[in-house]
């Protein structure tokens, strides 16, 4: 077990001590993918098409296909996942009020993530999980606003679908009772701890 699990672990055993009892809503990563890309894809259509229908007149398409759209495409990627990982440690390094005691950056595979390592209440816990929804992906629709084109539509759709699992568990803790919410460690969601 790894020094962050333990620490998980810890934190779980002394929630425990002081009276709470624990729900577990993880969700193994694929199907966190796959349903988030089905949380995304709404926001996706939605802006595309007032893209399609109101900016495409004034767009400035790049003229690039084959390995040079693949590569555009994974720079958009790579440049939005990591913005998107920074963002939920901003987000719950100022609502913690704890500041960046509390975020914990992992790579894993090639791929960054970011958890909290607190006990937080709702509200302070949703703060981070939504700030890469609201800041990339409303930032994104003002980009295509501002300058639209092949560069901001495909920054759009990479934002919101990145952001789609966030939204399913925002979801899931909105629809939990006063509690506390523990970021798990390594899978996608949380921990709900109830008195």
């Amino acid at each position: 077990m790894d020094k962050h699990s333990e620490n998980f672990e810890k934190m779980k055993a002394q929630l425990h001590e002081k009276g709470y009892r624990e729900k577990d809503v993880t969700i193994p990563s694929g199907k966190a993918m796959s349903l988030g890309v089905l949380y995304g894809l709404p926001f996706v259509i939605v802006f595309g098409l007032l893209y399609r229908f109101f900016l495409v007149d004034r767009a400035h398409l790049l003229e690039v296909s084959g390995p040079s759209f693949y590569i555009l495409f994974l720079a958009i990627i790579a440049v939005s996942v990591v913005i998107h990982e920074l963002l939920h440690g901003i987000g719950w390094a100022v609502a913690s009020g704890k500041g960046w005691n509390v975020v914990r950056f992992n790579i894993s595979a090639m791929m960054p993530s970011c958890a909290c390592k607190a006990a937080l209440e709702k509200k302070q816990y949703l703060i981070g999980v939504l700030s890469p929804f609201v800041l990339l992906g409303f930032g994104s629709v003002l980009f295509i606003l501002i300058y639209p084109g092949t560069v901001s539509l495909l920054t759009m759709m990479v934002n919101f679908v990145a952001a789609g699992a966030d939204l399913m568990i925002a979801v899931n803790v909105l629809k939990e009772g006063e509690s506390l919410i523990v970021d798990h460690p390594t899978e996608a969601g949380y921990i709900a701890f109830y008195k």
